[in-house]
């Protein structure tokens, strides 16, 4: 059986709409004071219309499939990480489970479905499920995917905000993204994942919850944002390194690392608290796109990969470490190198295909 895994194909689902931050704040019914757009560094934002979660999810997972060898009816599992479960107009729904629905709207007849929901850590979460999943040789592919329609809590909170330290605040910093990767077994041990694993501080869980909200419909997002970065940033960096000690790395050895994209000064802290721990200068390899997107939860690290490798930043045979942060407090870390895909992937797009 394969010992590593890889990705052997990405679909990202981005909503045409775009609504800057200076919009969003302008629809606040008490607007704080504070420059949201200049202590984020987030100037825009995807926004979904007339789309919700699930069909996120799946535009997602159709664009992963377009370019995949498997066919929907190869796949042998779907994991939906979705956090958002917002399917319809003022409506959650939590069963069946949002894998179902797409499992449905693909044609995967064969694939075994379930939803793995761990906040932000979401999606690194389900690929080390399909991990375990195909190193056993239960299957030999699956699909990972989330849906993320993220801006009806930003909405909530535009109601409800009612000065510049209100715990809801957070929510203004988010934005809608479906993604997909499809991964199966790496032929070649060079390539693929080295090392995937998490941790959680379930005392840390206060910083960050969301729950319905008490003043009207839908739900609340609430955060103690420098409680939470202090914790983060107090923790991280230990793992980071247990990361690439793991896969036999040092810093130099690392082409990229691609933060949860919560805000450009979030990870401009924690780049300066890895600093302080490894005790060294560190190379130029952290990326960020959050002013384009804001933050997209579980989508982030992969609408991430998407933008770089079209760019033509990431290339084939680097290097990537994904580093997220998650309420709960979850860490995890995931090293692996990269084979064609980022090739694969600028052809697939750029051709239309």
């Amino acid at each position: 059986m394969p010992q590593k895994i890889k990705i052997e194909s990405l679909g990202i689902h981005l909503p045409e709409k775009v609504l800057t931050t200076e919009e969003l704040m302008a629809a606040c019914r008490h607007r704080p004071r504070l420059d949201l757009e200049k202590i984020t560094g987030i100037v825009e934002r995807r926004v979904a219309v007339d789309e919700y979660a699930g069909d996120l999810a799946i535009g997602a997972a159709r664009r992963a499939l377009a370019m995949s060898r498997y066919a929907p009816e190869d796949l042998d599992a779907i994991v939906c990480t979705s956090i958002s479960k917002h399917h319809r107009p003022d409506e959650f729904s939590f069963e069946p489970a949002t894998a179902v629905l797409v499992r449905r709207a693909v044609g995967a007849k064969k694939a075994l479905v379930f939803d793995v929901v761990n906040a932000c850590a979401g999606l690194l979460n389900g690929i080390w499920v399909l991990q375990g999943l195909i190193r056993s040789g239960a299957i030999r592919c699956g699909m990972v995917v989330s849906g993320e329609q993220n801006m009806p809590l930003a909405w909530t909170a535009t109601r409800e905000v009612r000065h510049s330290l209100d715990r809801q605040l957070a929510a203004l910093t988010l934005g809608d993204c479906g993604a997909a990767v499809i991964v199966d077994g790496s032929p070649d041990e060079a390539h693929g994942f080295h090392w995937l694993d998490l941790v959680t501080g379930a005392r840390h869980d206060h910083y960050c919850y969301s729950q319905p909200s008490a003043r009207g419909g839908g739900g609340i997002l609430i955060t103690k944002a420098r409680g939470l970065q202090i914790v983060g940033n107090r923790n991280f960096p230990a793992y980071l390194k247990q990361a690439l000690d793991a896969t036999g790395w040092d810093l130099n050895d690392v082409h990229h690392v691609i933060p949860h994209q919560v805000s450009v000064r979030a990870i401009r802290q924690g780049i300066k608290a890895v600093k302080r721990f490894m005790g060294c200068d560190l190379p130029d390899a952290f990326l960020c796109h959050v002013e384009k997107y804001a933050n997209t939860t579980t989508a982030s690290h992969f609408l991430a990969l998407h933008d770089f490798m079209l760019q033509g930043k990431i290339q084939a045979g680097q290097n990537v470490v994904l580093v997220s942060g998650a309420s709960g407090i979850v860490i995890s870390h995931a090293t692996f190198t990269l084979d064609d895909l980022p090739q694969r992937y600028r052809a697939h797009v750029n051709g239309g295909a």
